[in-house]
């Protein structure tokens, strides 16, 4: 291949791009070679940081002079296991970890042991310093919950006092100090900072380099200047037409949480100098243990604002200068974990928020997506994506139409195929994706053989996959899907607030507990709260178009002033909060005035009980509940579930949209077993209308009745099959009867029995043509040509009806067990493609009474030929692949295994 920039890769660049105007495809680019950003033009100042400290006890008085002690590499880093390639930086020498100084300060302690932070205060600390490592599986409430946790005085503390801490950073020069020491007992503390070493990862060698500093606009702006320059100036007039993004990938990339000016920083974001507060970093109690805490609260919410903002926030404002948008993985979920960020602020920098979901290890097995199996197995939290409803809430509450997600990413090889991403697909559209991004397509040489080269995770996805002549019909459900769930908004009927702790990750699409299944529901976070929301007609609405019936707020009794005035507003303007009073600020600007503050507004809104026993208070035109759960209130409202089920256990999973007066319901079947259900929905007054994004089919439903304000539906639904029901015209306009009433019953009528011919591609090692007296499974065929065999095989059999049937019936062909996809056509007539269930074909109007021919193309998947190839010799096998499948791997069924029914609609 060529070296990124070179003259061949950039013809080559030059050509996609024009080929790509010529298709009206649009294009993105992802700014760096590999994820994250990063480079060799990043030099290591402008690299990822973590802080370092040192402290030195020193007696006075005395005039010190002398050199300071420098930190230990590792300080504080010490159970390190999971950045990306963390083993190569961790342990060098600090000469080589470009060490820089932050601040020198000095202060008194009376009580050693007791002026620090000890027992179960001190387990807290990694997480509250975010220094706290954690697995990329980590789930986003184990992430906060340590950092939420209060640090409490004990009797025996004897904190140092915020006023006896000493700026001696002009004293020192060269990590020298001269120091008149006054006296007692001093520790001077040496906080500075080291870079990281991370790299970023699969990068092309000429690309390799240093991660940027995720805190700091300047290293977007030198990945503008040396990477983003020759794309812009290669794509010329292209440039915002059919270049359309840059991307910026996953954050992948351990937990960096200082940068240079961070001082500045905090002063900025938190409107105070946090110099004084350095030693708590170190285990110190400055203050007492509470201001202590606040303290660390506003350093991590600053490490979260300044990646929000100079990161994400600079790296867009660097695309629209170029008319450019921005697609960002802004959240993870790999190393989300442990990076201190607000994931929605994050993903709200961005014109096209991106998420990801993988299929797991065992994702079509029986069993595979179980509970009780690990997420490295499943890839689901509670039987869901991790970071799709964290995305999907940030583009409702941002105003973003388009919610995209990284799709179908695996470590699984040669084993996926339409029929079984479909439950993945729909998982994701329920959680509010509404565009894919396939991950991935590799680009393979035809000289290179087949299936040929693939990328180590991702869902083999290109021209060599066995199946590709026939994902047409999964790309069209796809396009269909994501189509009518970009129209209108989202409807949910509660806003959950995030508060203000950082980090901040919205955890995974889930049945609350106290609003229970039927009503759907976003998260929120400050900035969108303070600066986005407002009250129109009793709703939380957002400036683009969403509204919310509920706010609800977190379970926490702190909460900034700021935050605590803005909910007065809101309930004062007609707003519905509900949530417990809160009993303090979060951070220490203007302490304790903030808490007064807080304590003041809180009797004013929830009455001078302040929230312990009665459950509502009105003020202005709004109403606070407490101790009530949402479910509760909105029954009360006479707001029913926007879709129930009459089974407590159901199968049906849905999300809602709504356009103008036309509501769009996406109602999918989580369970490979066919479900008969009756659903209802909050819709009166118009009549059904059933879109199959399969097949394309649009069809009024009659069987349906009225319950109070709500339509009752009988559904029959397939194994994993999905369906839009729309509701816009008005039931009165309903006239006579249509052909079809409700959801359709199949009864079978006739079995295809006997032999079938079988021709193979000799090709790809098959037989010519083969007669199967029954249908069968190739793997157990004593030909080793068939056994073996990957690729199309065509079925043909000539049958006639048994029955005479009159005109108007409706005929179809089940074709029962397929392994793995199918093309049908009957009596010269293509009737299509055959790829999830339910597996039939309609056949009313080209079925004759004598003489069918039936002709059936089936494709199985590329392992069974692998697994037959591994045991020869190299020169006699006929794929070729740099993925080996492992050697215990198991040949895969495959065929039309039927059995083929002839089926009557009644």
């Amino acid at each position: 291949g060529h070296k990124l920039f070179s003259s061949g890769w950039r013809e080559m660049y030059r050509h996609a791009l024009h080929e790509a105007a010529r298709l009206g495809i649009t294009v993105g680019v992802n700014l760096s070679s590999g994820w994250c950003m990063g480079g060799p033009w990043i030099e290591p100042g402008d690299s990822g940081r973590w802080f370092l400290q040192s402290a030195l006890p020193v007696q006075g008085p005395q005039k010190f002079s002398g050199p300071l002690p420098l930190p230990g590499g590792r300080d504080g880093y010490d159970k390190v296991f999971n950045p990306p390639g963390f083993k190569e930086y961790i342990d060098l020498p600090l000469e080589k970890l470009d060490y820089r100084d932050t601040a020198i300060v000095a202060f008194p302690v009376a009580d050693t042991a007791n002026t620090c932070f000890r027992g179960p205060q001190l387990e807290l600390l990694p997480a509250k310093t975010n220094r706290k490592d954690a697995s990329n599986f980590i789930k986003a409430n184990d992430v906060m919950g340590p950092v939420l946790q209060p640090l409490t005085s004990q009797d025996t503390d004897t904190p140092v006092p915020v006023s006896r801490v000493i700026d001696l950073s002009d004293k020192v020069k060269d990590g020298y100090l001269q120091w008149e020491v006054p006296a007692g007992n001093w520790i001077i503390l040496r906080t500075g900072h080291r870079m990281t070493g991370s790299k970023i990862s699969i990068a092309q060698p000429e690309a390799d380099g240093l991660s940027v500093d995720w805190l700091s606009a300047k290293p977007v702006d030198l990945q503008f200047e040396h990477f983003a320059k020759i794309i812009l100036e290669d794509a010329g007039p292209l440039a915002g037409t059919t270049l359309k993004f840059f991307g910026d990938d996953s954050f992948e990339d351990g937990f960096p949480n200082w940068t240079g000016d961070i001082l500045q920083k905090f002063e900025h974001y938190r409107g105070y100098d946090p110099l004084p507060y350095l030693p708590v970093l170190n285990g110190y109690i400055v203050g007492s243990a509470a201001i202590s805490d606040r303290f660390l609260h506003d350093y991590r919410k600053t490490v979260a604002d300044c990646m929000a903002d100079e990161h994400y926030g600079h790296f867009a404002k660097r695309c629209h200068e170029k008319g450019l948008l921005v697609n960002n993985e802004a959240a993870g979920p790999s190393r989300s974990g442990t990076m201190c960020m607000d994931g929605l602020k994050n993903l709200g920098k961005s014109d096209l928020p991106c998420g990801e979901f993988w299929l797991g290890l065992k994702h079509d097995e029986e069993g595979g997506l179980d509970e009780h199996q690990s997420y490295g197995v499943t890839r689901l939290e509670g039987g869901q994506n991790k970071v799709t409803k964290m995305t999907a809430s940030a583009a409702h509450i941002y105003g973003k139409k388009i919610v995209s997600a990284e799709s179908f990413t695996t470590f699984r090889h040669w084993l996926d195929y339409p029929g079984n991403m479909k439950q993945a697909t729909d998982r994701a559209f329920c959680e509010g994706i509404n565009r894919f991004l396939i991950h991935a397509i590799t680009c393979t040489r035809p000289e290179d053989g087949q299936p040929g080269y693939e990328y180590g995770a991702g869902t083999h996805f290109n021209p060599n996959v066995t199946w590709w002549n026939q994902s047409g019909p999964f790309l069209r459900y796809i396009a269909r899907c994501q189509y009518l769930l970009r129209q209108g908004f989202y409807v949910a009927d509660v806003l959950y607030y995030n508060g203000d702790e950082a980090p901040n990750l919205v955890r995974p699409k889930h049945i609350v507990p106290t609003l229970g299944r039927g009503y759907e529901y976003d998260a929120c976070n400050e900035e969108v709260l303070l600066t986005r929301s407002s009250v129109s007609g009793g709703r939380i609405v957002l400036p683009d178009g969403m509204s919310y019936r509920l706010l609800v707020l977190p379970d926490d009794r702190r909460m900034p002033p700021g935050v605590l005035k803005k909910i007065k507003e809101l309930v004062q303007a007609g707003a519905t909060v509900i949530g417990p009073a809160p009993e303090q600020a979060s951070g220490l600007l203007d302490y304790p005035t903030c808490d007064e503050q807080v304590k003041a507004m809180a009797t004013e809104l929830w009455g001078p009980c302040n929230g312990t026993s009665t459950r509502q208070n009105n003020f202005g035109k709004g109403r606070i509940y407490w101790n009530m759960p949402e479910r509760e209130v909105l029954l009360k409202d006479g707001v029913m579930p926007d879709l129930e089920s009459e089974e407590k256990e159901t199968q049906v999973d849905f999300i809602h949209r709504r356009l103008d007066e036309t509501d769009i319901y996406f109602i999918a079947n989580r369970s490979n077993k066919e479900i008969k259900e009756i659903l209802f929905f909050r819709v009166d007054d118009k009549i059904p209308e059933l879109w199959d994004p399969v097949t394309g089919e649009k069809r009024d439903l009659q069987q349906y009745g009225r319950q109070g304000a709500r339509t009752r539906i009988p559904f029959i639904l397939a194994p994993f099959q999905s369906f839009f029901i729309l509701f816009s015209r008005p039931a009165a306009s309903k006239k006579g009867t249509e052909q079809s009433t409700g959801f359709r019953s199949y009864t079978a009528v006739q079995q295809l029995e006997g032999a079938w011919m079988v021709q193979f591609d000799p090709k790809w090692g098959g037989p010519a043509s083969v007669l199967f007296d029954t249908l069968s499974d190739w793997t157990m065929h004593l030909d080793e040509r068939i056994k073996f065999y990957s690729g199309k095989a065509t079925y043909r059999k000539q049958f006639d009806l048994e029955t005479h049937y009159p005109v108007e019936t409706r005929l179809w062909i089940d074709l029962g067990l397929v392994k793995n996809i199918a093309s049908v056509r009957l009596n010269g007539k293509d009737l299509g493609i055959v790829w999830t269930s339910p597996w039939r074909v309609e056949i009313t109007g080209v079925a004759k009474e004598k003489g069918n021919q039936l002709e059936i193309d089936i494709v199985n998947l590329w392992p069974n030929r692998l697994i037959g190839d591994a045991a020869l010799p190299p020169e006699k096998r006929i794929t070729r692949t740099n993925i080996a499948l492992k050697n215990d791997a198991s040949l895969l069924p495959s065929g039309l295994l039927g059995p083929v029914v002839v089926k009557k609609e009644v």
